[in-house]
């Protein structure tokens, strides 16, 4: 059976696109489901080839599905009777349906759309509910959200690199101690409808690699600290046996906001004292203008 690597080296079909690091993270990622009767859903297909080469690695896939807002792709030939594809906007309730008609749930979806930060974002809302228990999200070449031409940037906190970090925090939201909900922490994103606080819950692990991000999806009760669990018999340093099946208390927190760097702090004094400068020079000229006013005013001419 052939890794991914080697299945993109030999592959002689359409035109795929990928980065080379991809091959190792797809491989970790794709091998514990590879015999299964895999529904996968790739968004953005540009000529094709990925599609084909999924259907070569997953050889009991039952679905293979692919999605691009470019109506060129209607013109790719494709052999394999398991792969099909839909033109259209994926944020778009037309698209939607067509594509939850050929599967409703899917075990693995792609995120290699246009790479815009809104539409990274927006898709992960529309899509993420599909996606079944112990299913893979995997959204590819991030590096686009860090460069502005696709709303991105390294502080810009509206990014999809940032929205992806925010659901690290999602995941721990039982530690929090605050009075917030998860769809509170994440409204500066403008999420749709379809993501509620049950969906979030759902969040069971967020994995980074370079330029890609991979999100897994179980059920609420796995996606819980649990209890602690002590073993052993021997106590030498201390004593922890009777803390075992103890459940972790939160205590309660007070919302604290990101202290200023010094840099920062150190920019925003040098400011404020530019200011009062530009403030004192301005009193200065209208105490003058004051004064000959009045001279003037007292002026008697002969």
């Amino acid at each position: 059976m052939k890794t991914i690597a080697e299945l993109y080296e030999t592959h002689d079909g359409n035109v795929s696109d990928k980065w080379t690091s991809y091959f190792a993270f797809y491989e970790r990622a794709f091998s514990p489901i590879r015999n299964k009767p895999v529904r996968l859903l790739e968004v953005g297909i540009q000529n094709g080839g990925s599609l084909e080469i999924w259907g070569k690695y997953f050889s009991n896939a039952q679905k293979l599905l692919g999605c691009d807002i470019n109506p060129n792709c209607r013109k790719i030939v494709h052999t394999d009777p398991r792969i099909s594809v839909i033109i259209g906007d994926i944020k778009a309730p037309a698209t939607l349906q067509q594509v939850f008609e050929h599967s409703p749930k899917f075990d693995v979806i792609i995120d290699d759309g246009s790479h815009t930060s809104s539409d990274i974002i927006q898709a992960f809302c529309k899509l993420f509910g599909n996606l079944e228990h112990g299913g893979l999200y995997i959204i590819e070449d991030l590096h686009a959200s860090y460069w502005k031409q696709w709303e991105g940037g390294l502080n810009l906190r509206t990014s999809s690199m940032a929205f992806l970090k925010k659901l690290a925090d999602v995941i721990n939201f039982e530690h929090w101690g605050l009075p917030q909900s998860r769809l509170e922490y994440l409204k500066e994103f403008g999420l749709s409808p379809e993501v509620t606080e049950t969906l979030l819950c759902e969040i069971n692990s967020i994995e980074f690699a370079n330029s890609m991000c991979m999100i897994t999806k179980r059920p609420h009760a796995q996606n819980q600290l649990g209890k602690r669990r002590i073993t052993g018999l021997t106590e030498v340093v201390a004593q922890a046996r009777q803390v075992d099946g103890m459940t972790l208390t939160t205590p309660l927190q007070k919302d604290v906001s990101p202290a200023l760097s010094d840099a920062t702090s150190n920019q925003l004094v040098q400011l404020l004292n530019e200011k009062l400068a530009s403030k004192d020079k301005l009193i200065a000229m209208l105490s003058q203008q004051v004064v000959d006013l009045q001279q003037l005013l007292e002026f008697k001419p002969e």
